[in-house]
């Protein structure tokens, strides 16, 4: 399961260059990126994107019976996030719950 569900971006004409986290499940999509400017290097990024796969995954398998309700969650989640960089806080990835 190395890369599953995670794709590398490094295209010369954008300014991004990643790693991205997409995970679907109940007819939701959950999407996250990992800058390597953010981390400091594609490792760093790349180690960051597993962790976030992998505590999705994790928290998924003990949601299993309520699935669409933790996905609505963590997209709400990840909406906050956004929210925050675009304000200028910082926040960590895992998600408390």
């Amino acid at each position: 399961m190395k890369n599953r569900n995670i794709t590398r971006y490094t295209y010369e004409n954008t300014d991004f260059q990643g790693w991205r986290v997409s995970i679907q499940r109940c007819g939701r999509i959950i999407t996250r990126y990992f800058s390597d400017l953010q981390y400091g290097s594609e490792e760093e990024s790349y180690r960051h994107a597993v962790d976030y796969r992998d505590e999705v995954f994790e928290q998924m398998a003990k949601h299993r019976h309520d699935l669409p309700e933790f996905m609505d969650a963590e997209l709400a989640h990840l909406q906050d996030l956004l929210r925050q960089k675009e304000s200028g806080s910082t926040a960590s990835y895992r998600r408390q719950g």
